[in-house]
């Protein structure tokens, strides 16, 4: 099972506080940093970010999916914006996202960024019709080794 959404890296080594009030050296007054510290947390569009890594090549997800696998339904339109201040080129795949209908969400004031979806998604193998239009059933991306997502915004 993989968790998209952890902190840190496999394998990575978190810092430990070391030493303690009864350390040699240590002063008696509790400092700041002795006190539990909070988890980072990782923003909605790092989220967002992380789960749209994982589509494979060749698949399709809609925003409303995205959004449903990491807890917030109905944020179909906050994963569109995450994924619209990505900047390009970029190393997560957001062209593999497309809009419930099927379609990759054709508009002037995506200053061609919807051209390029198509141009990466063709490249990847999927037809694309002229209006935009896409085969997302024969490329509906089902992630099924992905831990429960559900998560509160800010932890």
């Amino acid at each position: 099972m993989v968790d998209p959404l952890a902190n840190g890296s496999p394998g990575e080594v978190q810092p430990q506080l070391g030493g303690g009030p009864g350390a040699i050296g240590a002063s008696q007054e509790p400092i700041e940093s002795e006190a539990p510290q909070p988890a980072q947390s990782v923003s909605f569009d790092q989220r967002v970010y992380a789960l749209v890594t994982l589509i494979p090549a060749g698949r399709l997800a809609t925003y409303g999916q995205i959004a449903e696998l990491l807890g917030v339904y109905g944020a179909a339109r906050q994963v569109g914006w995450a994924l619209r201040r990505l900047p390009l080129p970029s190393t997560v795949p957001w062209q593999r996202v497309v809009n419930a209908q099927g379609r990759i969400s054709m508009d002037p004031s995506r200053q061609g960024s919807d051209w390029i979806q198509r141009e990466l998604l063709l490249a990847e193998g999927i037809a694309v019709a002229a209006d935009g239009r896409l085969p997302l059933a024969a490329h509906r991306w089902q992630p099924v080794d992905l831990v429960p997502l559900a998560r509160p915004l800010g932890r």
